[in-house]
């Protein structure tokens, strides 16, 4: 059995569409990704906290009321770019990629304008 790193990042061949409108089908690719990358982050974070309060390292609840110093801040940013990449990787052109937020001023200027409430 190979290990995830013999894994092909990109299927082969042409992707399949299902509905007459190609845009649904990346819609529905969009959604499942979503729903895959949502299912297995809430099972890691059920498991984490369940051995953290098993184990009388944490309080329950306690992770709710965490507050991320800059650092984690920072390399919560980079995760959520790159899960956004796989999620509308579907949507881009083959062998393209998305922006990032810092090439895209208007973006830049709403997120600043969210931040400040």
């Amino acid at each position: 059995m190979g290990t995830p790193d013999d894994i092909p990042r990109r299927a082969s061949g042409e992707r399949p569409y299902f509905f007459d409108d190609p845009a649904i089908d990346q819609l529905y690719a969009v959604l499942l990704a979503l729903a895959g990358e949502l299912s297995v982050a809430w099972d890691r974070i059920d498991a984490l906290e369940r051995l953290l309060v098993a184990r009388d390292i944490l309080a329950p609840g306690e992770v709710a009321g965490f507050v991320p110093d800059e650092a984690a801040t920072a390399e919560r940013a980079a995760r959520r770019r790159g899960t956004i990449e796989r999620l509308f990787r579907v949507l881009t052109p083959e062998g393209t990629s998305l922006a990032p937020a810092a090439d895209m001023p208007e973006i830049t200027r709403i997120i600043a304008e969210l931040k400040q409430g």
